[in-house]
């Protein structure tokens, strides 16, 4: 079975103009990766007043250097829809993944609706790999012990789950960083997905993404108060709340 795992990059969360749009395709049975794509949208590249306003704006440099290179293309966003159409036909794709997929199938909708183009994927179930690596990683002992080993820890006192935290885990490399363009995301998310369904994981189902805070899973931190470079106090907590000028801690 075939199936795409990609990617997206926006202006940011309040305008999810996409830029930047990568993604494999996965051949789950051998477990290879057959195609690897990247795009940088057109229209949004080319408008440099908008992609001066991007999250990740100081990337440029790093995009001119993978177009020049042509690790990437610079495409216009209904050529880029047009291409997945093609790679979902071509190999019969029957699943497409994305981590946190929610926000990417967003950002779909919301580009072909502005470009008027059809969505690439609007026949294809898309499933969040978040809830998969939950399952299947994040919420197993090792990895539990690992995130306080290595203090990668939410205020709420759960263990990070993101990808690039699950993907330090995966490699025993606490010092990657992900690099936040859509290609390079989408083959650790590929790699993350591979590891669950080596574990078990079912192809085609969607995993709970998000559960109700169980405190007796919260692991115990330690909030450090310091004057002048001097300890002065310290709380224990299960849970912290960051307010304007003030920390409400929870136990």
């Amino acid at each position: 079975m075939n199936i795409l795992i990609f990617d997206t990059e926006t202006i940011d969360l309040k305008k999810p103009f996409c830029y930047n749009l990568g993604y494999t395709i996965l051949d789950t049975d051998g477990k290879n990766v057959l195609e690897k794509r990247d795009f940088v949208v057109s229209q949004i590249w080319k408008n440099q007043a908008l992609f001066a306003t991007a999250y990740y704006n100081e990337k440029k440099q790093l995009y001119i250097g993978k177009m020049r290179s042509r690790q990437t293309i610079l495409e216009y966003w209904g050529y880029v829809m047009s291409q997945i159409r093609r790679d979902v036909k071509r190999y019969e794709i029957a699943y497409a993944y994305a981590y946190n997929s929610k926000f990417d199938d967003r950002v779909l909708d919301f580009n072909c609706d502005w470009h008027k183009t059809q969505n690439g994927l609007d026949n294809v179930k898309i499933i969040d790999i978040y809830g998969v690596a939950m399952k299947y990683i994040v919420n197993q002992t090792d990895y539990q012990q690992w995130a306080i080993d290595n203090n990668k820890l939410t205020a709420t006192g759960k263990a990070t789950a993101t990808a690039e935290a699950v993907y330090q885990y995966l490699t025993k490399n606490v010092d990657f960083v992900e690099e936040h363009t859509a290609l390079a995301d989408a083959i650790i998310e590929t790699d993350i997905l591979i590891k669950c369904l080596e574990l078990g994981a079912e192809l085609g189902k969607d995993y709970p993404t998000s559960t109700p805070l169980d405190e007796s899973k919260a692991i115990l931190q330690t909030l450090t108060i310091k004057l002048n470079g001097e300890k002065v106090a310290e709380y224990d907590y299960l849970s912290r709340t960051n307010r304007i000028n003030t920390i409400y801690l929870k136990k």
